[in-house]
């Protein structure tokens, strides 16, 4: 009898029979996260979208979000993250609607110009009552 042969097959059998079972393991992990992600699992809805964002510094940012159809400006610092301000009504983007980023600068130019032009003409209204 042969015994060291006999202890290299049983070997191979057992590590063929491991190797089988993580692989088959390994797909169904897979297979889980695939289609759970299909059936209303993570990722199927976007409850938050990254509008813009303005880099102010390497470190230091500001993001416009919309959570859940409301719109918020956020600051962001390596150690920080605080909210400046959430906008009501909706903002007049001037690009298409399919566009996910938008250019913060041309949207702070929009709101801006619509800032001066209220205080020129409230300012212009007070030089006339006066």
């Amino acid at each position: 009898m042969n015994t060291s042969s006999d202890i290299w097959v049983a070997f191979a059998r057992t590590f063929s029979m491991l190797f089988l079972v993580l692989a088959v393991l390994i797909l169904c992990f897979y297979l889980i996260k695939k289609f759970s992600t299909l059936k209303g699992g993570k990722g199927s809805k976007e409850f938050i979208k990254v509008l813009c964002v303005h880099h102010l510094s390497p470190k230091e940012k500001l993001v416009l979000l919309d959570v859940l159809g409301d719109i918020i400006l956020v600051g962001v610092t390596p150690s920080n993250i605080s909210k400046i301000s959430s906008i009501e009504r909706e903002i007049d983007f001037p690009f298409e609607k399919n566009e996910s980023l938008f250019k913060f600068s041309d949207i702070l130019t929009q709101k801006s110009g619509r800032l001066f032009k209220n205080k020129e003409s409230s300012m212009s209204e007070k030089g006339k009552g006066s």
